[in-house]
C-alpha cells in the first residue's frame, strides 16, 4: 500500500506512505493492484495552474499553501492562488473559480471546495478541457478528474478513538466540549460523524457542541463560553485554532491541568502546544505533502499519465513523542512563511507550441 515520494525538497526528506482512500477509509488493496505512486517527472512546456482555497486565514491552508508553491517551483510550473472568504461563502468561491476558469489562466485548476456539490455546475464541464483536481476538502468525484486528500471521517474518528480507550465503557463518564468548526461546512459533517462514532461505545460523553468559524477570535470566544456554561468539563476537543486558544484560556482561569485539550489537525500553535504538554494529542494529515501532492497530480494530469482517484497522505495520530517520527516541513510552513499567490514558471520549461 506504501510507496516512496521524493525528493521533497527538503533535507529531512524520506520516504513516505501514501494511502488509496475510498470513501470513509482506506481503500481495499489486492495482491495483483501496485502500490500507489506519484512520483516526480518533467514538465513539457510551462504549464500554470490555478488553485481556489475557502481561504488563507488560518496555518492549515497556509501549509497547503506553502507545499504546493515549493512543488510548483521544483517543478517550473506557473501558480496562481485565489482565496475564498470562508467556509460559509459558498458564491465567492463560485466567483473565484470562474475567474480561474476565464480565458487561458490555467491549464488545470485546482479546488480545496467550501461545499460537496456547490461547485458542480461550474466544474463539470470543464473535465473534459482541462484537468480539475479535488484539493484537500472532499468534492462530488463527478466534478475532478481526480483528488488528493484524506477522508475527514479519519480525523474525527482517531481523536475520538484516543479519548474512548482512555475511557472505555465501565469507566467513570467523563464530559467533553466537542468544537469542530462551522457545523454546517461538508468537512465538520464528516469529521462529526467519524467523531461519533469512535466515541460510541464508551465512557466520553459530548457536554455541549459549539460551531462556529475557524477564525481565531470566533474560536476563543467560544471557549470562554463553554467553560463558564460546563465546568465540569474533562476535555475540550475540536480544531486547531479551538486548540490554540483554549491553552491561553484555561491558563487564564488556572484550569490547565483540570481540561484536556484534544485537537483535531496540527497548526504552529498546536505543534508547539504538543511540545510543551498544553494539548494532549492531534492528528496530522500532513497537509504540506497534500499541496506537493496536488500539484504533482495534476502535472501528471497535463502530461496525459493515469491519475490516481483518490489519493493522500496516511493519517496519523501525534502527540509530544510521535512528533519526533515525522519531518516538520510535512506538516508546517517555515517560520515566517507568508501565502503566495503566484509563481511563475520556470524560464528553462519548453515553450508551449
Amino acid at each position: 500500500m506504501f510507496a516512496a515520494l521524493l525528493p521533497l525538497g527538503s533535507a529531512s526528506a524520506s520516504e513516505w506512505p501514501l494511502e488509496r482512500w475510498a470513501g470513509d477509509g482506506r481503500a481495499g488493496a489486492s495482491s495483483a493492484q501496485p502500490a500507489p505512486s506519484l512520483p516526480r517527472i518533467g514538465a513539457s512546456r510551462p504549464w500554470t495552474l490555478c488553485a481556489v482555497y475557502p481561504h488563507l486565514k488560518d496555518s492549515y491552508w497556509l501549509a497547503v499553501n506553502f507545499g504546493m508553491v515549493e512543488e510548483a517551483r521544483a517543478l517550473g510550473l506557473g501558480l496562481s492562488v485565489l482565496e475564498g472568504a470562508g467556509y460559509e461563502a459558498l458564491e465567492r468561491q463560485r466567483q473565484r473559480v470562474a475567474e480561474c476558469l476565464t480565458g487561458e489562466r490555467a491549464d488545470a485548476l485546482l479546488v480545496g471546495t467550501v461545499s460537496f456539490a456547490g461547485l458542480n455546475d461550474l466544474l463539470a464541464p470543464q473535465r473534459a478541457q482541462r484537468p480539475v483536481i479535488g484539493l484537500v476538502n472532499d468534492i462530488d468525484a463527478e466534478a475532478v478528474r481526480a483528488k488528493i486528500g484524506v477522508p475527514w471521517y479519519q480525523l474525527g474518528w482517531q481523536i475520538g478513538r484516543w479519548l474512548a480507550e482512555r475511557h472505555p465503557a465501565g469507566s467513570a463518564a467523563v464530559n467533553v466540549a466537542w468544537l469542530p468548526g462551522p457545523l454546517d461546512a461538508n468537512w465538520v459533517v464528516v469529521v462529526d460523524r467519524g467523531f461519533r462514532a469512535a466515541i460510541a461505545d464508551s465512557a466520553v460523553r459530548i457536554a455541549t457542541v459549539r460551531g462556529g468559524d475557524t477564525g481565531r477570535s470566533i474560536q476563543r470566544q467560544l471557549v470562554e463560553e463553554v467553560l463558564d456554561a460546563h465546568p465540569g468539563l474533562a476535555y475540550l476537543v475540536g480544531n486547531a485554532p479551538m486548540a490554540e486558544a483554549a491553552i491561553a484560556e484555561l491558563r487564564r482561569r488556572g484550569r490547565e491541568n483540570a481540561v484536556g485539550i484534544v485537537s483535531l489537525y496540527v497548526t504552529p500553535g498546536v505543534y508547539s502546544g504538543l511540545v510543551r504538554g498544553r494539548i494532549q494529542v492531534s492528528v496530522s494529515d500532513f497537509p504540506v505533502l497534500q499541496g506537493r501532492l496536488a500539484v504533482r497530480q495534476a502535472l501528471h494530469a497535463l502530461e496525459g499519465r493515469a491519475l490516481e482517484p483518490y489519493l493522500g497522505p496516511r493519517v496519523e495520530r501525534v502527540d509530544a513523542d510521535a512528533l519526533a517520527h515525522y519531518p516538520l516541513d510535512w506538516m508546517l510552513p517555515p517560520a515566517g512563511f507568508v501565502p503566495v499567490y503566484e509563481v511563475a514558471p520556470a524560464q528553462g520549461t519548453p515553450a508551449r507550441p
